[in-house]
C-alpha cells in the first residue's frame, strides 16, 4: 500500500514538472529583439544577428543569442513556465526591464505558476546569484 501511494506521488510530481511547450520561434526573436533594444545592442547593424539555439537536453529554457559577426555576445534563455529571462551563458544576469512584464505575466498566468525568488531562479539557471539588468549600457 505504502509503495503504490509513493508510486502515485512521484508520477503526479514528475507530470507536474514537466517545462511548458516552446515559445514559438516568432516570440523568442520579439523578445530577443525588445531586450536586445533595451540593452542597447544594435540590432541593425548587419554584423548583429538573432539565433535561436538548439539544446541537446531541455532546461525549460528556451534561448536565443545575439551575435556579433558570428560571436555569442549575449543570451536570453527564457523559463518557460514563468517568462523570466536570465543569460546564464555571459555573466548570471536576469533581465528586468518593465516592457517585458506583459509577455512574463502572459506565461506565468497560462502555466499557473508563481515568481520565483531571485534564488530559485539562480538555482534552475546554474547561478550562485544573478545580477539584474534593466538599463541601457551597450554603447
Amino acid at each position: 500500500m505504502l509503495l503504490a501511494s509513493t508510486l502515485a506521488l512521484l508520477a503526479l510530481t514528475t507530470t507536474a514538472a514537466k517545462p511548458r511547450p516552446h515559445i514559438p520561434a516568432q516570440q523568442l526573436t520579439d523578445i530577443a529583439t525588445i531586450l536586445a533594444h533595451d540593452e542597447g545592442w544594435p540590432l541593425g547593424n548587419p554584423d548583429y544577428t538573432l539565433d535561436p539555439m538548439k539544446p541537446d537536453t531541455d532546461d525549460g529554457f528556451d534561448s536565443i543569442g545575439v551575435y556579433k559577426k558570428a560571436h555569442l555576445v549575449r543570451m536570453y534563455s527564457i523559463d518557460r513556465t514563468t517568462g523570466e529571462i536570465v543569460d546564464f551563458m555571459r555573466g548570471c544576469q536576469v533581465f528586468r526591464y518593465d516592457n517585458i512584464k506583459a509577455f512574463q505575466s502572459k506565461i506565468k498566468e497560462s502555466s499557473h505558476a508563481a515568481t520565483p525568488t531571485d534564488k530559485q531562479l539562480a538555482n534552475k539557471a546554474g547561478c550562485p546569484n544573478l545580477t539584474v539588468v534593466n538599463t541601457h549600457w551597450v554603447h
